[in-house]
Order: C-alpha cells, then sequence, then structure tokens
C-alpha cells in the first residue's frame, strides 16, 4: 500500500488569526447588510405611499361625502390629499373614550383635518402627536378644571376632540368655526418650535413675522372691542388667535379677503395655500 505524503498537500486551512479577523469582519459588517437594506425598503414603501399607493376605496368615498376641501380642489391634488391622508391615519393611535367606538370615518376625518391645514408643506404628520382621543361630546379635564371641546396636549403627545363638536364644525363649512381645524393648527404651530421632531422649522420666519405683526394690531382691535371678523376668543394670544383666523381662512375665505386683504396675503404665505375659488390652491401648491 502507498502512503501519500502528507507534506506535499496544499495547505487550505487559515490560521487562526485570519480566521477571527474574517469573523470581526462579518460581524462589523453584519448590521449593514441588514439595516441598509431596510432603510431602502422603508424608503421605497414611504415614496410609494407618499406618490403612487391608491388610497382605499372607502376612505375616498368618505372624503368625497363629508369634506368640502377635498371636494374643491383641483383634480390633479386630490391624489397627493388622498395619500397623506391614508399616511396620517397609519401614522396616529386612535382611542375613543366614554363608551365611543372608533371608526373609519372619524380617522379619515381627522386626518383630513390635519392634512387641508398642512397642505402646503413637505411635512404633514405631525409626528409628536401620535395619540388621538375622541370623546362623544365636551368632557371634563382633570387639571383644568374645566369643560372642553378639544385641546393639544404636546408633553403627552396627544389631541383630544369631542366628535359631536367636530362633526357640527364639518356640517356647516360657512361659519368660520371648525374645532378640527382649530386643534389641528395648535398641533401644526408646536410642532413647528419642538425641535427634537425633525419636523419643525417648517413655517418660513419671514412670513410668520409679517403674519405676527399684522395679527397683534388685530388681535387690539378685538381687545378695544372694535368690531372685527375674527370672534373675541382670537384675541386671547397670538396661539388662539392663529387657530380662530385659520379656521375663517378656510370657511369665509372671501370674507377674509375682503376685510383684511394683507392679513390673508399674510396668512396665504404662513399656510403656504390660498383657497380662494378663483385660485383653486394651483399657485400655491402646484
Amino acid at each position: 500500500m502507498e502512503l501519500i505524503n502528507l507534506t506535499n498537500l496544499p495547505l487550505i486551512f487559515l490560521e487562526t488569526d485570519q480566521v477571527s479577523s474574517g469573523v470581526l469582519t462579518l460581524l462589523f459588517l453584519t448590521p449593514f447588510i441588514i439595516v441598509v437594506p431596510y432603510a431602502l425598503y422603508l424608503v421605497f414603501r414611504y415614496n410609494y405611499w407618499y406618490n403612487h399607493r391608491p388610497i382605499e376605496k372607502h376612505y375616498k368615498l368618505i372624503l368625497e361625502r363629508h369634506y368640502a376641501y377635498y371636494r374643491d380642489l383641483p383634480i390633479e391634488l386630490k391624489g397627493p390629499f388622498e395619500r397623506r391622508v391614508a399616511l396620517f391615519v397609519r401614522g396616529k393611535t386612535y382611542y375613543g373614550q366614554h363608551g365611543l367606538e372608533i371608526t373609519d370615518e372619524m380617522r379619515v376625518l381627522v386626518a383630513a383635518t390635519a392634512v387641508q391645514i398642512t397642505f402646503g408643506f413637505k411635512f404633514f404628520q405631525l409626528p409628536r402627536f401620535s395619540k388621538i382621543f375622541i370623546y362623544p361630546k365636551k368632557y371634563f379635564n382633570q387639571h383644568t378644571k374645566k369643560h372642553h371641546k378639544g385641546e393639544v396636549y404636546p408633553m403627552g403627545k396627544l389631541i383630544r376632540l369631542s366628535w359631536d363638536n367636530f362633526l357640527h364644525g364639518l356640517k356647516d363649512p360657512e361659519d368660520g368655526i371648525n374645532l378640527g381645524l382649530h386643534e389641528m393648527t395648535h398641533a401644526m404651530s408646536l410642532e413647528n418650535r419642538i425641535k427634537s421632531n425633525g419636523a419643525h422649522s417648517y413655517i418660513d420666519p419671514q412670513a410668520h413675522a409679517l403674519w405676527r405683526k399684522l395679527a397683534i394690531a388685530e388681535m387690539e382691535k378685538i381687545n378695544r372691542k372694535e368690531k372685527s371678523l375674527f370672534r373675541a376668543y382670537a384675541g386671547t394670544n397670538l396661539e388662539e388667535f392663529l387657530a380662530c383666523s385659520v379656521e375663517v381662512f378656510f370657511e369665509q375665505t372671501q370674507q377674509f379677503n375682503d376685510y383684511h386683504p394683507a392679513l390673508y396675503q399674510a396668512t396665504c404665505r404662513l399656510l403656504k395655500q390660498d383657497p380662494l375659488p378663483n385660485k383653486s390652491n394651483r399657485e400655491y401648491l402646484i
């Protein structure tokens, strides 16, 4: 029997230090191998949702039946509005209070108010506010010891709404009173100032400075009890004036423009949209 000379065989094993080096390299690269493709997947999925994915049919039907702002949009803007609504719904958790059952109609209509006021901005999901509590009617707040129709609580990352008052704001789209727009405007304004979210400072500082100057003058007029298009509550402070004036901006658009053209145009610049019927939002939103 012929013996094999093992010394002539090629060495097929790595040295111990080479093996260790290879393992360490693999361990170092593994997170990148996993994380980078997943991050790309999320980016592409978001891009698909944002730009291409059709809205659920029953969501679209809810908007068509109950949301005047959506119905009045030019056809080329309805798709982006629909997708923003769908993304907002997916990004929030809704909680029914005092026995109220959350429905898709509630989710869609609440989302639509947030999308409406932020439609001119790239950022619209209000990431700070992940929870939305909906009450059947006015509720008692244990901290303020008062009954509220709605409120925004940044420390708790939540928005509270009373559903009967929310619906009233939608059923009469010309009275300048809209709880959904009011509270979402508070959320938008707070979001713009919270620097830890990655979605702050999207309101143009120059546009805000001009609006602020005009708003203060109008608040002083309100507090002197002089005649104003805006209700007395708008004179409470700048945040309440903003929320109340946004209600008027969308619900009594022509009256606002006729009453105070400079403040109206400043609000258009602030929100980056112009809802006057003859403008169709094209100047700002397209």
